[in-house]
């Protein structure tokens, strides 16, 4: 008989913000990394009009390898998440 009532438990310990949390990170770091429509030059070009001191020193570059870096770590924390949540 308990054997029957541990199976039917399932983890909790996956937590559905988390997920959402690492998928729009993934998906935002993804676009930036492969700048999609542009997007990694008009965000810089939105931050070099928008933050004030040496924007330039930095390049759409720099911005496409933080999303590369984003995205990869977004992956990981994704995978956590789900693997943690199956198990």
């Amino acid at each position: 008989m308990n054997q029957i009532e541990l199976a039917g438990k399932v983890s909790s310990e996956m937590s559905i913000g988390g997920v959402i949390f690492y998928t729009v990170m993934f998906i935002v770091g993804f676009l930036l990394a492969c700048n999609i429509a542009g997007l990694a030059d008009r965000f810089y070009a939105f931050l070099a009009a928008s933050l004030p001191g040496p924007v330039e020193a930095a390049s759409s570059r720099s911005l496409r390898f933080a999303g590369g870096w984003g995205a990869a770590i977004s992956l990981i924390g994704l995978l956590v998440e789900i693997r943690t949540g199956v198990t």
